[in-house]
């Protein structure tokens, strides 16, 4: 079997795994913690619903676990490990289970995103724009976003008449 270091304390663990069962506890009490005291609760009820369960694990694979802004901005190749609304909850509701909404990213990432975000307004709104821009970039080849995700049922195709 082989092994590679835990994530959070550096313990030996099987590849299959993100981190040892310690770890894992501790982290799933931090989101506990903070779907608790600092997320609205409409969104912490969300975020832990069978739709979002569902369609979470749909995103990273459709983007192969890949975090796209990290691989064409950063030039790094990272795993994802959250999945980013693009026009965030709080600024449109209709939007949380829209998978063109959706990127999957790394936590720094998703950092880094979120601190863009916070900036400014023009900041928040041009960071929206890369993002989409990056997802079309991606899947140019493919066809298109739209097309990826039609192929993939999470989003209608268009009817033809």
């Amino acid at each position: 079997m082989l092994l590679k270091t835990c994530k959070g304390c550096g313990k030996l663990i099987p590849q299959t795994l993100k981190m040892c069962e310690a770890c894992e506890a501790k982290q799933q009490s931090r989101f506990v913690t903070y779907n608790n005291t600092r997320r609205d609760p409409r969104a912490a009820e969300f975020y832990v619903s069978k739709e979002w369960m569902t369609l979470r694990p749909a995103i990273i694979n459709i983007f192969d676990n890949v975090d796209i802004y990290a691989l064409y901005i950063k030039h790094e190749v990272m795993t994802c490990d959250h999945v980013h609304h693009i026009i965030e909850l709080e600024e449109d509701w209709e939007q949380r289970l829209n998978p063109l909404n959706l990127i999957p990213l790394n936590h720094s990432t998703h950092s880094t995103i979120t601190a863009l975000y916070k900036q400014s307004e023009a900041s928040m709104k041009a960071t929206q724009t890369q993002l989409r821009a990056l997802i079309e970039y991606h899947f140019k080849e493919a066809g298109g976003y739209e097309k990826v995700l039609s192929d993939s049922f999470l989003v209608t195709p268009p009817l033809f008449l």
